[in-house]
């Protein structure tokens, strides 16, 4: 799961290790664990703040980072709590696409969005719930 306040599941001291940690606990082999997690780097935009504490992260940094924590396991069946908030556009359409792979290869995915236009891009199902009449 990607909570809405990503800080609150940040559990290493860098960008890094954080993505490191949940292939580490599947008890992948280093180089896989290294394979996985430059490449979340790179597609996540956050190569440069590899290093970095995940609390001195920008909100949209933050929010890409907890999103590549989720997905480093590579689940089944990911949830999401506004994925796409704090996004620019070149992150926004690098999110989509990482979510659209990972449906496409048949990854499960439950996403909580005010995002409509991330509804659009990557939902083939939808329940709207709420709203004043």
């Amino acid at each position: 799961s990607v909570f809405q306040a990503p800080e609150q599941q940040f559990i290493a001291a860098t960008v890094r290790n954080e993505l490191s940690a949940g292939p580490q606990a599947q008890g992948l082999s280093q180089n896989e664990i290294d394979v996985r997690v430059e490449e979340l780097l790179e597609r996540l935009h956050l190569s440069e703040l590899a290093d970095a504490h995940p609390f001195t992260l920008s909100g949209g940094q933050q929010r890409r980072l907890s999103v590549g924590t989720a997905l480093a396991t590579k689940p089944r069946l990911l949830i999401l709590d506004e994925p796409t908030f704090g996004q620019d556009a070149v992150t926004w359409a690098e999110m989509v696409s990482l979510l659209r792979e990972l449906r496409a290869e048949g990854h499960g995915i439950v996403a909580i969005t005010h995002d409509e236009a991330f509804v659009q891009a990557v939902a083939d199902t939808v329940l709207e719930l709420g709203g004043e009449k």
